[in-house]
Order: structure tokens, then sequence, then C-alpha cells
């Protein structure tokens, strides 16, 4: 996907794509020249979202659900911002659970010595969607 024009879309017209073990993304926009990129993400129930750190700030409004994270509950109707560096342990959810993310940069997941594992960035979510290569879990088992 890439961004030349305006975009107007319906978000729930866009197909959901993995990010394994109960989470998918609608991918909204990606900037190539910036990094930049806007997803709506969905957990399932019992779901967890693997340790990480941000390389690039985010932002996100709870469109459904609950996310735990950190010292607090982020309900629906709730918007965050995470800034650059900003570390959080595997993030729950015990109900479904849907929010706009909008990352300015790559988020970093993290091993369980703390090493990168793996990279998460406009170019990894754009490829997934594009078909160009198969998903990558950035979950854990839940």
């Amino acid at each position: 996907m890439r961004e030349e024009e305006e975009l107007l879309y319906c978000p729930k017209d866009l197909p959901w794509h993995s990010l394994g073990n109960g989470a998918y993304y609608r991918l909204l926009r990606v900037s190539p020249e910036t990094g930049q990129f806007s997803i709506i993400l969905k957990l399932d129930a019992g779901g967890q979202f693997a340790g990480h750190y941000h390389l690039g700030a985010g932002e996100f409004l709870m469109l459904k659900g609950e996310l735990k994270y950190k010292d607090g509950v982020a309900k629906t109707g709730d918007w965050g911002y995470e800034p650059l560096g900003a570390v959080h342990a595997d993030t729950n959810v015990e109900m479904e659970t849907e929010l706009l993310f909008i990352g300015y940069g790559p988020i970093a997941f993290t091993d369980d010595k703390g090493g990168i594992a793996q990279i998460l960035d406009a170019k990894l979510l754009s490829d997934v969607a594009e078909g160009k290569m198969e998903p990558v879990s950035f979950t854990v088992e839940a």
C-alpha cells in the first residue's frame, strides 16, 4: 500500500490479516517515506501481545473491549499515547478487543532474555497485507 493521494474508505470493508495467535489487523495506511502506519488491531479474548518497546511513538484509540498493560486498563473510548522508548511487558486482553493504532515508527518485540526477537514496521504490515510474505507471530501463546 503506497500513499499517493487522499484516502477515504470504510475500515469494515478491509480484510483482516493475521499477526498470529488471535491477533489481527486491518491496514489503513502506511507511509514508506516516514515509516508511519495506521491499523485497526484486533485481539481475541484471552490473547496477549508479546513484550515490546517502541522505536517510534504511537497512539491508540480503544474501539472495543479492554487492554490491560503497565499499571492500568484502557477501555472503550479511551485514547493513549506511547512515547519513543516506551516499554511494555506482555499486554493482555480478557475479551475481544479492537483499537485504532497509529505508529510513528517500528516496534521491537523482545524474547525472554530482553533481546530483539522481531520488528513490526510499516513495510512488514504492508508486505503481509499484499501477500508478499507470510504473517509473523507477535503474540504470546494464551
